[in-house]
């Protein structure tokens, strides 16, 4: 039987053979520690554990959150320290609620400006951006790479679809909150 996630994520159904995509473990490498000093860490697809959290909100956070501007249009969330110097800190999305959504899953501006700020003791704001384009030149990435971030096409496919895997993971998790945050709003039903 051939499921839909197979045909999605073909290169991580492959590696997974019968089983489930959660039984493959990829191992990724830095050539420097993460921000938690980790030089290696092993994710497996669709489950969110330190590994991924590490991966998507330390080292690889604009990549999901293309992956999940690339599936809703939605805006795109730079958290940004105001300078001098400017830099930026962190990339996720921003929900027709106007919440932010990353691998964390869906959380108040507030509140992930308040996790931000205790972590890493930084004043952060945060700047709504409409397109990966300009998301490419606010974070600095070379001009020659562009056309390549923007379509995935410099991507290599296994990350696509890991970061795939996630993005339709935190969706999901985003469509039941407002789906319970829309019936909470509605009232109590009685059954």
């Amino acid at each position: 039987m051939v499921t839909s996630y197979r045909l999605r994520y073909p290169t991580l159904a492959a590696m997974a053979g019968e089983g489930p995509l959660a039984d493959v473990r990829l191992e990724v490498s830095y050539e420097r520690p993460t921000f938690h000093g980790h030089e290696r860490l092993t994710v497996r697809p669709g489950v969110v554990d330190e590994a991924a959290i590490e991966l998507y909100a330390y080292s690889s956070c604009a990549v999901l959150a293309r992956a999940l501007h690339w599936r809703t249009g939605w805006p795109l969330a730079l958290l940004e320290v105001p300078g001098p110097p400017w830099r930026w800190a962190h990339v996720a999305v921003i929900t027709p609620a106007g919440d932010v959504l990353d691998i964390y899953g869906v959380r108040p501006v507030e509140q992930v400006l308040a996790d931000v700020e205790r972590e890493h003791d930084l004043q952060i704001h945060l700047r709504p951006i409409p397109t990966l384009g300009e998301l490419f030149t606010l974070i600095g990435e070379r001009e020659a790479d562009r056309r390549a971030w923007l379509s995935g096409s410099g991507t290599p496919p296994l990350v696509i679809e890991l970061s795939g895997v996630f993005a339709d993971l935190l969706l999901a998790w985003a469509e039941a909150v407002e789906a319970v945050g829309a019936a909470g709003a509605a009232g109590a039903v009685s059954i």
